[in-house]
């Protein structure tokens, strides 16, 4: 099986473990910032006593010194010898998320952790261990916050060192998960979309259910207008809700339907971006819909298992496994796709900030990934 094969059964929540993941190895030796336990919010974890310090630099070699990245022209040499490997053997990485300082990534196996890096690469530091599958992960400015399909819980870390906490129950294996200024959001393969005030849930409360009777809900995403996300499978679609959930009974929005396994999912001011497997296509629809009778916009067809994917202010980035495996780009108004860093066989989830794009290798002996834009 390829390996965006296992990632999307991973991020789906169809399986919290695989049998053909590799035992875990992060690669370094890492220093534990704090342990989230994998139990439940009776056992959140106990504080190790060591400062917030990174370890030290263990296998994390790059094939380029971050601090030159810039000095390589990735336009000239689009073949992955700019890139920058800022985590090597790091076993099935699954969700990832960068903020001015760090990047930050899950291991989605077993007994996985959470685990981040300066973006001018440099030591890996552990935030929490010992975690119940951990597979979507977001960042706020004083947290990360991330998703375990093993055992159907939420949890969070605060940047700057100390306890990790529970926010809240997800039941059905949760996946993705988006964050704003207020909320957690989190979608469960088994039907549900969840979310949770940032500080999570307490006095034995629970989640609020935004929408449930999904069909595998996958991806998610969050602006000011509400939450949208996939659903993988029945007749897969591309759907959005208000911040306040479904009434009772009600459906979502349907942005696009009968997709063919819709898979990552992102957002600009008035568009919805989303690979689709099944159909070897990078779609684009307005948040408002596609017309009556109307079908999204095709960027890209003919790409061999496209799954992750980003977008800025002129381009969308995906990553396919066409030919060796790439990274791709496409302007946002369409045109010819063209390669952006080649050489990436798993490639997988992809972010980028206002310089950099960062990826995902999802392998057995994988890596977290930059490359200057």
């Amino acid at each position: 099986m390829r390996a965006f094969a296992l990632v999307s059964l991973l991020v789906l929540g169809c399986s919290s473990s695989s049998a053909s993941t590799p035992p875990l190895d992060s690669g370094a030796p890492d220093v534990t910032l704090h342990d989230a336990g994998a139990d439940g919010p009776a056992d959140a974890g106990a504080d190790t006593g060591l400062p917030p310090v990174d370890s030290g630099p263990g296998e994390d070699a790059t094939e380029l010194d971050a601090s030159d990245a810039g000095s390589c022209n990735r336009a000239e040499v689009p073949d992955g010898a700019c890139a920058v490997v800022l985590a090597a053997g790091q076993t099935a990485p699954a969700g990832l998320a960068v903020d001015s300082q760090y990047v930050y990534w899950t291991l989605g196996v077993p007994e996985g952790g959470v685990y981040r890096v300066p973006i001018d690469g440099g030591a890996i530091a552990t935030l929490a261990s010992g975690q119940a599958t951990p597979l979507g992960l977001a960042v706020s400015p004083g947290a990360v916050y991330w998703t375990n399909a093993g055992d159907d819980t939420v949890w969070m870390a605060p940047l700057d060192g100390g306890l990790a906490s529970f926010v809240m129950s997800a039941p059905g294996s949760p996946g993705a998960i988006a964050l704003d200024e207020t909320s957690v959001y989190v979608t469960a393969s088994a039907g549900s979309v969840y979310s949770a005030p940032l500080g999570g849930i307490t006095d034995g409360g629970a989640a609020t259910v935004l929408a449930s009777g999904q069909q595998q809900p996958g991806a998610v995403a969050v602006d000011d207008a509400g939450v949208y996300w996939i659903n993988y499978a029945g007749p897969a679609s591309v759907v959005s809700a208000p911040k306040e959930g479904l009434p009772e009974g009600g459906a979502p929005f349907v942005i696009a339907v009968s997709e063919a396994q819709p898979f990552a999912l992102a957002l600009d001011a008035t568009h919805v971006y989303w690979t689709a497997i099944g159909s070897g296509s990078v779609r684009v629809a307005p948040k408002t819909g596609v017309p009556d009778g109307g079908s999204p916009t095709v960027l890209a067809t003919g790409q061999a298992t496209p799954a992750g994917i980003a977008v800025d202010a002129t381009q969308v980035y995906f990553t396919s496994e066409t030919g060796a495996g790439a990274l791709l780009v496409v302007p946002l108004d369409g045109g010819t796709p063209a390669p952006f860093v080649t050489g990436q066989p798993y490639a997988n989830t992809l972010v980028l900030d206002a310089t950099h794009v960062y990826w995902t290798d999802f392998s057995s002996d994988g890596a977290v990934v930059e490359v200057a834009k």
